[in-house]
Order: C-alpha cells, then structure tokens, then sequence
C-alpha cells in the first residue's frame, strides 16, 4: 500500500513503502542538565570550557559542577558565553566579567585570558530556568532546564 501525497513524483511514490513506517533512532547531541529553582545561593566548581558554533557564531561553555548539597550536587551546569568575532573580549562582555571575578583582576591589554582561573575555586552563582526557546515559545515542565547566568563571589581559591 503507497501512502505518499499526490504531489509527490511517481518514483519517490514508488519508493514509499509500508517498510518505511520503520521507527527512526536518533541520538541526543548534548547534555541536558536538569531545571533547578532559580537563586543567587548557589555553590559551583569549575569543571571544563569548550567552544562550540551555534547559530553562525562561536559560543564558550564554561561547565560547573554543582556543589552545593542536596539532590543536585555533582550535576554539571553551563554558562554560554559568546565569542566576539574578532575573538577579543571587551569589559562589557559576560566572560571578560566572569573572568574578572575569577581572576580577582582586570587583564592587562593584550593578555591571554585562560579559563585556568577559574580551577580550584568554589563559586557562589546565580542559576536561571530556562523557560523560553530561542524563539521566545514556551518550554513545558519537561524541556526546562537551568544554566549559570552570573557568577557572583569566589568563595574558596581566591
């Protein structure tokens, strides 16, 4: 039995079979880490950065571990940060803030700002749900999650 639409030409209609009715398995690209309640309480570790293309420019991830006790200690948490085009990170710029605060300084021009400041220290952060897609469409209960939206204070490692 042919079930394609009339629209289609004959030889994608002839290629349409019951067969084709097969489930689809595709694999889940990322770590999807779980919606939290947001608050300004929250203790993190750093865990690792990674770049990443998303939406035709280069985003920074900078990944924390919860550390903070309760149900979600040791769950990974990320901060999106975006890459300049030219790669050069100004002071209004959320990583050059971030960076700052790790640092405990201001980076000289031209320096080379290495996530390694951030190594060793427990942070004190302001975690949000994401409730919104990136097309401003609500997130059900279940497609939330929470990300870090600022670090506020070193705490240990300063």
């Amino acid at each position: 039995m042919n079930h394609a639409p009339e629209h289609l030409d004959t030889a994608r209609k002839s290629r349409l079979t019951e067969s084709d009715n097969e489930d689809v398995v595709v694999t889940c690209n990322s770590n999807v880490p779980p919606a939290i309640p947001n608050g300004n309480h929250y203790e993190l570790v750093f865990i690792r950065a990674e770049t990443v293309q998303q939406w035709g420019q280069t985003k920074l991830f900078l990944w924390f571990k919860m550390h903070t006790p309760g149900e979600w200690v040791g769950q990974g948490f990320y901060m999106a940060c975006t890459v300049p085009p030219k790669g050069k990170f100004g002071p209004s710029s959320k990583f050059w803030l971030t960076w700052v605060l790790a640092a405990g300084r201001q980076p000289k021009r031209g320096d080379r700002m290495s996530t390694a400041v951030f190594k060793h220290k427990v942070f004190r952060a302001r975690m949000r749900k994401v409730l919104k897609t990136s097309k401003q469409m609500d997130r059900t209960p279940a497609q939330q999650y929470s990300v870090v939206d600022e670090l506020l204070q070193v705490m240990v490692g300063q």
